[in-house]
């Protein structure tokens, strides 16, 4: 090798080896300098290019910039919340919000600002934590036991004060961003359900335990000549019955379920009958009953017809069929309060109840068309109309 081939190579290695310290160098200064926050937004990928200036507790959002890769801490109006560096970047922080991160209608001192601690120093950004009312979606039974437990689901459960049914506190139990257990009172009053937090108040619509709701409750008359129900034969349990929730009840246990298309032992109607029914449609309307399923449910289902007008409107209610219960089949936990949607029962052309003051009749027997069922263990009760 010449002199000139000597000189290429070790100018190459030199001017290699200087590029490589520069990326190196370059490298480091990125991670280790002055971070600097340019924008936030919603982690959310639909909403990827939306920049904030505040959100709720408990949200998920990216937090960009420069020199972020060397984050160390994270806070929220000085409050630490927690987060994973390897889901970041140089240039992104991803992070939730923590639910418990003061805001300034609790706290009216906070600084209203998002401040992030790296090795190179630490950069703030202007943003409000809103505060959330909180949401009620609904019980797990809107029927309870004296003493038993009320599970209340929905969001923004946040430093919940209360939980009262009337004017009286009830006894929480444990709670969490979307679920709160309270315990029923010894007596168990007939009222609404009020969730009061830091943020704002919630109130049922509807009034726990309420037996004057009702188009069949097996307590008081669906005919006009005083009994119960019209026809079928159905077992109808006394309200002594210890699986009793609110009064009598009707329950169908039984092994070796024939497959049959009807069996009068499965059935319960009113014919005609005046149910008092305030007019409106069937979309500001739902249909609910509480139902307890004591076995796994995997075949057959609850035939529920309405007749409004002269019309049939039908729902077949069979909770197993789904991805959901496929496999382990469907059971309640005790008593639970089914809610359909008034407009999913179809008449034969598809078409909705039109006038729900013109429902005249409600038919619901148990159905094996398909199968032998080994085993069933379902009873139900308080089935009512009631708005939205």
């Amino acid at each position: 090798m010449n002199f000139r081939n000597i000189y290429k190579a070790g100018l190459g290695l030199m001017v290699g080896c200087a590029a490589l310290l520069s990326f190196q160098s370059c490298e480091n200064k990125d991670v280790d300098g002055v971070p600097v926050i340019s924008n936030v937004r919603l982690l959310d990928p639909v909403k990827a290019d939306s920049s904030l200036s505040g959100a709720l507790p408990g949200s998920k959002i990216v937090i960009q910039g420069q020199n972020l890769g060397s984050v160390l801490k994270v806070y929220f109006n000085d409050f630490d919340a927690t987060f994973n560096s390897a889901l970041g970047s140089n240039n992104n922080i991803i992070v939730t919000i923590p639910a418990e991160a003061p805001t300034k209608a609790v706290n009216p001192t906070v600084s209203n600002k998002i401040r992030v601690v790296t090795n190179g120093g630490e950069a703030t950004y202007d943003f409000s934590l809103t505060s959330p009312t909180p949401r009620l979606d609904g019980l797990y039974s809107e029927f309870v036991k004296p003493g038993g437990t009320i599970i209340i689901t929905g969001d923004y459960f946040y430093n919940i004060k209360n939980v009262k049914l009337g004017t009286a506190n009830l006894e929480v139990l444990s709670k969490t961003e979307k679920e709160i257990r309270a315990k029923m009172p010894t007596i168990a009053a007939i009222d609404y359900l009020t969730i009061e937090g830091e943020f704002g108040t919630v109130k049922t619509k509807f009034k726990m335990n309420d037996t004057t709701v009702h188009m069949i409750n097996f307590d008081s008359p669906a005919t006009t000549w005083g009994s119960e129900v019209c026809y079928g034969g159905a077992a109808i349990l006394p309200a002594t019955d210890a699986g009793a929730i609110s009064g009598k009840y009707s329950r169908i246990k039984q092994t070796s379920l024939p497959k049959t298309g009807y069996e009068d032992k499965w059935v319960f109607s009113t014919c005609y009958f005046d149910f008092k029914l305030p007019a409106g449609n069937a979309e500001a309307r739902q249909f609910k009953f509480e139902h307890n399923i004591a076995e796994a449910w995997k075949a057959g289902k609850y035939d529920i017809t309405i007749n409004a007008g002269g019309t049939d409107y039908n729902y077949a209610f069979q909770p197993w069929n789904s991805t959901l219960y496929s496999a382990t089949g469907y059971m309640t936990n005790g008593w639970k309060t089914a809610v359909i949607e008034l407009a999913d029962f179809k008449s034969a052309s598809g078409a909705t109840i039109p006038d729900v003051s013109k429902i005249t009749d409600l038919k619901v027997s148990f159905n094996t068309p398909d199968v032998t069922i080994a085993s069933f263990n379902g009873s139900v009760d308080n089935l009512r109309i009631v708005a939205k």
